[in-house]
């Protein structure tokens, strides 16, 4: 499992793994959307053209979660594949196919990915990034 829930006292908190920074970034929007969806379908009959920008790996990471949490709440968006056109630690450029929810398929209301208690380290295996969403 690319991801996993970590204990916390008001808010969702998640640690995932990934062999890049790619993996990783897709690693935390599945710990997103488990979060925020009932079931996550893999329609990808719509795409989103999603850019993040940030000054390091930790502010890229929330930026990107940032991203999907607004298309989330503005068009319904759920991203179930993404294709990175161009990734580093600082800028990400992504094309993402998913589909649209409907309200009876959300689950809980995500307000933010937050820089609280925020980590990205690399280990033997890639990158482990910790990361608390705001409900």
């Amino acid at each position: 499992m690319p991801f996993r829930f970590l204990e916390h006292t008001a808010d969702a908190r998640i640690e995932c793994t990934g062999r890049d920074f790619a993996e990783l970034l897709e690693s935390a929007a599945a710990g997103l959307y488990e979060i925020a969806v009932r079931e996550r379908l893999s329609d990808t009959s719509i795409e989103r053209r999603i850019r993040a920008v940030g000054g390091n790996r930790e502010d890229t990471l929330i930026r990107w979660l940032q991203e999907l949490i607004f298309l989330l709440d503005t068009e319904h968006f759920v991203a179930a594949k993404f294709h990175f056109e161009a990734v580093s630690e600082q800028e990400i450029d992504v094309l993402a196919g998913g589909y649209t929810c409907v309200p009876e398929e959300r689950a809980e209301e995500v307000k933010s990915a937050t820089y609280q208690q925020l980590s990205v380290r690399e280990t033997e295996q890639g990158l482990l990034a910790q990361v608390t969403f705001d409900l």
